[in-house]
């Protein structure tokens, strides 16, 4: 027996928090492999898993067990746990807490769940419901409705249907994770905000390239980009396509029984009058519609 490998593959009781109850599973089961079913033997490499106050603690329980063949791991998880200051109630919650991962199949996670529930005292396992169990696998959608549907009364029920469930997503591959679910809606979320921005900025030109989307301090192209992009005639055909379907909008006409009205810019409304006395600023108005007013007037 190689004693160094073996004090390797130990699990230490400090990487398991308040799960004592799996860390004494972890133990036996290396224990198990390496063939040391004689308990004072166990006692002692279990000893190397714990700080000095719990070895004291393993001390005490030696030396209180006069027959060794009589130590159960039961006796040490209840002293360790009282050493611990852990309560039955802190074993309840740990349980209402306990989630399923993303990666992780309902049988393997019903076994640690089992093993959890069997930990706590059957008068304190009543207050574990149903529900409690069906917000832990609440990420699977389709086992969770299975179990809802079938209206379960105790967890072993729950636990049953549950994992026909999964084995039913396993033959058909209808895997829903609702942690995948949550990212993908994200990320559409994202991309129609994106495409929004988008839509918005078609309205913003850059008088450079006078391409849509950006203004002339944040074009995109170098000047040497610029010139042959000129050379080319994309700047004129650009300028062609956008600036005059969006920018260069004619005024808008309105006539009223005594007076035309043009409208122009936001704020400014010019009027020529049947009096032929005009009230507005001349040099704002196009000559084309100078015309139009004369020609009316006639």
């Amino acid at each position: 027996m190689d004693i160094y490998k073996l004090l390797r593959s130990l699990p230490s009781l400090k990487n398991y928090g308040k799960d004592v109850d799996l860390w004494i599973y972890d133990f036996e089961e290396v224990t198990d492999l390496w063939d040391i079913q004689n308990p004072k033997r166990r006692l002692v490499f279990m000893k190397e898993c714990v700080n000095y106050a719990l070895k004291e603690v393993l001390k005490s329980i030696e030396e209180n067990c006069e027959n060794q063949t009589n130590l159960s791991t039961q006796i040490i998880i209840e002293e360790i746990e009282k050493y611990l200051g852990i309560t039955q109630n802190d074993k309840i919650w740990e349980l209402k807490e306990m989630k399923i991962k993303t990666n992780e199949s309902i049988p393997i996670f019903n076994i640690n769940y089992i093993r959890k529930f069997k930990n706590i005292d059957e008068e304190m396992r009543k207050l574990i419901t149903v529900e409690d169990y069906i917000n832990s696998i609440k990420p699977r959608i389709y086992p969770c409705l299975r179990v809802l549907e079938q209206e379960c009364e105790n967890i072993e029920e729950a636990i049953k249907i549950a994992e026909k469930a999964s084995r039913i997503e396993e033959t058909l591959k209808f895997k829903i994770d609702f942690n995948n679910y949550k990212q993908n809606y994200k990320k559409d979320y994202i991309n129609d905000y994106n495409n929004n921005i988008n839509k918005k900025n078609n309205k913003i030109m850059c008088f450079r390239c006078y391409e849509l989307g950006h203004k002339a301090f944040n074009c995109k192209y170098s000047f040497k980009e610029l010139s042959i992009m000129e050379e080319k005639g994309i700047i004129e055909k650009n300028k062609r396509s956008n600036y005059r379907k969006n920018f260069n909008k004619k005024k808008i006409f309105s006539y009223n029984k005594n007076n035309y009205k043009l409208n122009g810019k936001k704020g400014n409304n010019y009027y020529y009058n049947n009096n032929e006395n005009y009230s507005g600023n001349l040099t704002n108005i196009y000559i084309d519609d100078v015309f139009l007013l004369m020609n009316d007037n006639k």
